[in-house]
């Protein structure tokens, strides 16, 4: 055995040892004292059988004694006879076993790489087809946008132009055949819808290109609202009120095209929806301090109830355009007391 448990088998034959020894000490007290007060209680003719159990007594305490010694003596020589036991050596390694064991680890080694580049060309091919979908869809996202964005010019753009050239056909059809005499005015209405026919030809090459029209885009913001009033005007408005702030910002693109869309349609809506006669064209800062503008188009026609109309091209294309300005759209409204459109927006330079 160890030296661990040498150690210990000998303290256990010691506490072995004086724990019988201490029970054998106390067991003979007792003893004593039961034989005292027996001598003490007992007549003079006891006494003598007293002393000789005192004498068996103490015999049989002195053989317990001994025993216990001797118990004790031979654990002591048991464990100083027995010698520790050594350790055996580790086994002798196998030179075979061992180069087995060499070649299994390479051959696993070689498995695992082999796994591992295998993972990695997949990772590589799955990176490789997210990419390849992500940009799938980021063009159907911009041919979708592209188709929203091309309709939404058409019908503010082309279609508006269009209605505009049959009015003014239309007006030219009722002087011709009302009043002969005024053949000459007639002429000059007709000669005006061939100049609006053109530039509906412009302004349909201009989208398809992805340009703005170039007769606005030539001239000035103020320029440009007067000319869409007076290309859209058809001889039916007996007032239009153009009211722009003289120190506004020279709007760039796409605030620019916005908002001459934005005046374009609610004009022309208020004329062909609300036969409107007066048109207000309002655009100032909000106020001194603060670097909004506001835009305002307030025309006399028929109105309209905004909750119960039912919504078209026009005013899903005005609240579009609103959103890609950021900016808020309000449109008063009711039965016979005309329509005022509120475009509340901060120019880009002024954010």
């Amino acid at each position: 055995m160890g030296h661990f448990l040498r150690l210990v088998a000998f303290i256990l034959a010691l506490g072995a040892l004086a724990a019988g020894t201490g029970a054998l000490l106390l067991q003979e007290r007792h003893r004593e004292q039961a034989l005292e007060r027996q001598l003490l209680e007992a007549p003079a003719l006891e006494a003598a059988h007293a002393i000789e159990l005192v004498r068996a007594h103490h015999a049989r305490t002195q053989r317990g004694l001994l025993l216990l010694s001797g118990l004790a003596f031979a654990c002591l020589v048991t464990l100083a006879v027995i010698p520790a036991r050594v350790a055996a050596p580790p086994p002798a390694t196998d030179p075979a076993a061992a180069r087995t064991e060499m070649r299994g680890l390479e051959s696993l080694a070689r498995a695992t790489n082999a796994q591992r580049v295998e993972l990695d060309h997949e990772r590589e091919a799955r990176h490789r087809s997210e990419q390849d979908l992500h940009l799938q869809q980021l063009l159907a996202n911009h041919a979708l946008q592209d188709k929203v964005r091309l309709g939404r010019d058409l019908h503010d753009g082309l279609v508006q132009t269009l209605y505009a050239t049959g009015l003014v056909l239309e007006t030219a059809a009722q002087k011709l055949a009302t009043t002969p005499a005024e053949a000459a005015e007639a002429g000059q209405l007709l000669e005006r819808a061939k100049t609006t026919l053109n530039a509906a030809i412009r302004e349909a090459r201009g989208t398809i290109g992805g340009l703005t029209p170039d007769a606005l885009e030539e001239q000035s913001f103020p320029e440009a609202v007067h000319a869409i009033l007076e290309h859209l005007d058809g001889g039916r408005l007996r007032e239009r009120r153009i009211k722009l702030h003289p120190e506004l910002p020279a709007f760039a693109e796409p605030l620019r095209t916005e908002l001459l869309q934005i005046i374009r349609e609610s004009v022309s809506n208020a004329l062909r929806h609300g036969a409107a006669t007066e048109i207000d064209v309002h655009l100032a800062p909000v106020a001194a301090s603060d670097p909004r503008l506001r835009l305002v188009l307030r025309d006399n026609g028929r109105g309209f109830d905004p909750a119960a109309v039912t919504r078209g091209h026009g005013l899903d294309n005005l609240a579009a355009r609103a959103r890609a300005l950021g900016a808020t759209l309000a449109i008063d409204s009711a039965p016979g007391r005309g329509a005022t459109l509120t475009l509340t927006f901060t120019p880009p330079d002024a954010a």
